[in-house]
């Protein structure tokens, strides 16, 4: 259990900049996102009902997103949520954690230093997950700390709970698991880091632009578009949805989670059997 924590701390220590500058700039757009709704909500209402017809196609995207006739202002919160570089700082930590953990040690030559004290490859593995999770966990909840913080100072229509926005919080970090999974998959069968790497941005740019295609107004009869819809595991992350009702978080988390635990598992056994260079 002591090499374990040790390396725990180590992965810690390593990464702590990058984690807490990424939670902070979350914190600072969780805060952002809720002045905004907080200045704009009321004007926000008002074009819904507008007929202008500019306005009403700009509306529908707002609808492909799950925002409703009458919307909350947890909904108008968190539909902000969806921001393209919230995604790039969650994928940006799963990316880099997934590839540092096999195919970085052993293109950097220290796996061999690691290996040769009394530490499994289990263990060593186990405790990159554990780091690479508590880090999916952090970046959302800075997201849901800047916003808690920001409902107390800002006059909202609605105000939210922190319970509520505590579900497409949780969605978020859920979303990293795959994203941090194929990665690692990836990483273990290497032993240099821009291979994983370029898998794992790639298969997240991929899914990001079939997410993009499956809510493009445009493209809301194109025949192909289902198909875009399934393959995408942002389909898998609907804030919008889960400040109304609810009823998504546990389908999409069994789905994110199951993705990412499968491939998690994989890697654990190719790492397990497979042949480390010689100066590995």
């Amino acid at each position: 259990m002591k090499p374990f924590r040790m390396l725990v701390g180590k992965h810690l220590h390593d990464t702590r900049w990058s984690l807490v500058l990424s939670a902070a700039a979350l914190f600072g757009l969780g805060w952002l996102f809720v002045f905004v709704t907080a200045l704009n909500e009321q004007r926000f209402l008002e074009r819904l009902s507008s007929s202008d017809q500019d306005v009403q196609n700009q509306m529908r995207w707002m609808r492909n997103l799950g925002v409703t006739e009458s919307p909350s202002s947890a909904s108008l919160i968190v539909l902000s949520w969806s921001h393209p570089f919230i995604f790039f700082l969650i994928s940006m930590w799963a990316i880099g954690r997934g590839s540092a953990a096999i195919a970085a040690e052993i293109e950097r030559g220290t796996m061999d230093l690691l290996l040769s004290r009394p530490i499994g490859r289990g263990t060593y593995l186990a405790a990159q997950v554990v780091v690479a999770i508590a880090g999916l966990v952090v970046l959302p909840g800075g997201l849901l700390a800047g916003a808690a913080f920001a409902i107390r100072f800002n006059t909202l229509r609605e105000p939210p709970t922190v319970a509520v926005l505590m579900l497409p919080a949780l969605n978020l970090a859920a979303l990293g698991l795959p994203i941090y999974g194929y990665t690692l998959f990836a990483s273990a069968f290497d032993h240099v880091r821009w291979r994983p790497n370029s898998i794992g941005a790639g298969l997240t740019a991929a899914g990001f632009v079939a997410y993009v295609v499956s809510i493009v107004p445009v493209l809301d009869d194109w025949k192909w578009r289902p198909w875009f819809e399934r393959v995408s595991i942002f389909k898998a992350y609907n804030p919008v949805e889960l400040v109304t009702t609810g009823e998504t978080l546990a389908r999409n988390a069994a789905i994110l989670g199951g993705i990412g635990a499968g491939c998690i598992a994989a890697a654990f056994v190719v790492f397990a059997i497979r042949d480390l260079p010689a100066n590995a």
